[in-house]
């Protein structure tokens, strides 16, 4: 797969074709020909792409299916079926010229190539009505989408086509940045109509209404939710491995029900490699290779229908020892001066990598005096006690931390409140408390949709509205020193209004057997592609 160099000044104006995503294929040892095995919690609910939303679908998506574009072991964006591509001047054409040899191959033996029809009926099932597919708001800056969605258009009438069986044109309404990165996600990829309508309601639900374009065809999916033995198996597609090389000859995954089986499975060598929100870093490190990724942002907000001055706002934030506080947990937590988590990137690179969280100008402002009578007002500002909603006995322990040094510097007496998971998400519903931790990640891996959400997440009224402008304005631009800007911008809007203050980022952890290398992994998303894994004895 031929991979995108973006070059220094523009994300999506300019770009150049520079080598191959795969490895060497001349190595005599090159650790191809093993059969990988990883597992999943939780049946796959249904393999279609373009309804698919649990994580268990989509990493076997992940791993059938090719779009148009997709990443390489580096995250960098490639080529996938598309070979190259053209873009508009004004960024509202996208022009896609397509391979001719990459092959539909299901367990029946069915074998057709990929054409620029099946990307078309794909984005057109995205917005057919009878589907309800959760995607339509992630492309609805394609041409008439809008009007689609509100009824008052045909989805037929949706601003993508096919000129011929390798030429494919996308319409916008709008520029967007993120298009290329969005075609590499599950709803972008192709669906072949001919065996679409043969699956007669069925498709992706059973192994028998499957179809793979990707590095893997299913060929069993077993799943009896009261036994066990629940297994999907997978194998190379051979005919695709001869334009981009996949390395594992059979890919298994284990289907589990107890959350628990995911590392007791690992540890106990039935699987290879083990996603975990827990490390045991100093355990696992000299036995395997531990990599880890920032991928949640963790912090305090207010209840909006609460006025709190915002002095009181400001002094309860700068006042936060940040560092000692992740120093807590070291393995787990980073320090957190601003909003976006560490592995979040934008153009292909890391956003933090250009935008230190500690460097903010927030941060370079004097605690505000708290006077006994703005501390009064604030004690009536809430009915009841005030206190700090939190679900997790764990972060309980480090909030104690930090309402005890809001006591000692500034005088303030918080208390927290420990609520079960049900009662926790519905009093935030609800607008039930007074303060509440919370916890902020994406299933994308960019700065957009993760701000985007948080937003959705944290802010309210013209504070939410606000920032949402600056988003809006960051996806339509092609500069990404300007892009970069307004990113930034929105986080110093998020420190500066007080609204939430940001504690500490959590990781996640990719542990994997020594042996086993080039896995490309989402951490955002928890996906594995296993095109290129290894495996060396």
């Amino acid at each position: 797969m031929k991979k995108i160099k973006f070059f220094p000044l523009v994300i999506a104006v300019v770009f150049s074709l520079i080598s191959l995503c795969g490895c060497n294929d001349d190595d005599e040892f090159d650790g191809a020909g093993h059969s990988f095995t990883y597992t999943l919690y939780g049946n796959p609910q249904n393999l279609d792409p373009q309804l698919a939303e649990d994580r268990s679908s989509l990493m076997v998506i992940k791993n059938m299916f090719l779009g148009l574009m997709t990443t390489g072991l580096e995250g960098e964006l490639c080529y996938g079926v598309a070979v190259n591509h053209h873009m508009s001047d004004d960024g509202l054409t996208y022009s896609f010229t397509l391979r001719d040899d990459c092959h539909w191959y299901s367990n029946d033996g069915t074998d057709m190539i990929v054409t620029a029809h099946d990307f078309v009926y794909a984005f057109k099932r995205i917005f057919n009505p009878v589907n309800r597919s959760p995607y339509r708001e992630k492309f609805s800056f394609l041409k008439n989408a809008r009007a689609i969605i509100d009824g008052q258009m045909d989805y037929s009438e949706l601003g993508v086509y096919a000129v011929n069986n390798t030429e494919l044109v996308f319409l916008l309404e709008e520029p967007n940045s993120e298009f290329l990165y969005l075609l590499t996600t599950s709803p972008a990829m192709p669906c072949n109509r001919q065996f679409f309508e043969s699956t007669k309601a069925r498709y992706g639900l059973d192994d028998e209404s499957v179809i793979s374009n990707g590095a893997f065809y299913m060929t069993q999916w077993s799943y009896d939710p009261y036994g066990n033995d629940n297994l999907i198996y997978m194998k190379r597609n051979y005919d695709n491995s001869a334009y981009d090389r996949v390395y594992p000859y059979m890919l298994t995954f284990i289907i589990e029900r107890n959350v628990s089986a995911l590392a007791e499975n690992f540890e106990n060598s039935e699987t290879e490699l083990l996603v975990s929100e827990n490390a045991r870093k100093k355990t696992f490190m000299d036995i395997y290779n531990t990599e880890d990724y920032e991928t949640i942002s963790a912090g305090i907000i207010f209840n909006s229908k609460y006025n709190v001055d915002e002095k009181i706002k400001k002094a309860l934030s700068l006042s936060v020892e940040r560092d000692e506080l992740a120093a807590l947990d070291s393995e787990n937590l980073n320090a957190a001066y601003a909003i976006v988590p560490g592995s979040m990137t934008y153009a292909g690179v890391n956003y933090r990598e250009y935008n230190p969280d500690r460097e903010y100008q927030f941060y370079s402002e004097e605690i505000p005096e708290i006077s006994e009578s703005m501390k009064e007002d604030f004690y009536r500002t809430c009915p009841d006690n005030i206190r700090i909603l939190v679900r997790n006995k764990s972060d309980s322990g480090l909030l104690g931390r930090v309402v005890e040094d809001w006591q000692e510097n500034l005088g303030l007496y918080i208390s927290i409140e420990y609520a079960e998971d049900d009662e926790y998400y519905s009093r935030l519903e609800n607008g039930d408390y007074f303060m509440a931790f919370i916890e902020v990640t994406s299933e994308d891996s960019t700065v957009y949709y993760f701000l985007n959400n948080f937003v959705n997440s944290v802010l309210y009224g013209y504070k939410a509205q606000s920032i949402m402008n600056i988003l809006e304005e960051s996806v339509i631009l092609s500069d990404k020193y300007e892009i970069n800007d307004l990113y930034r911008k929105a986080e110093n809007e998020i420190l500066n209004s007080c609204e939430y203050i940001p504690l500490f980022y959590k990781r996640i952890f990719l542990i994997r057997r020594k042996s086993a290398k080039d896995i490309i992994f989402s951490p955002f998303s928890g996906q594995l592609d296993f095109r290129y894994a290894k495996f060396f004895e």
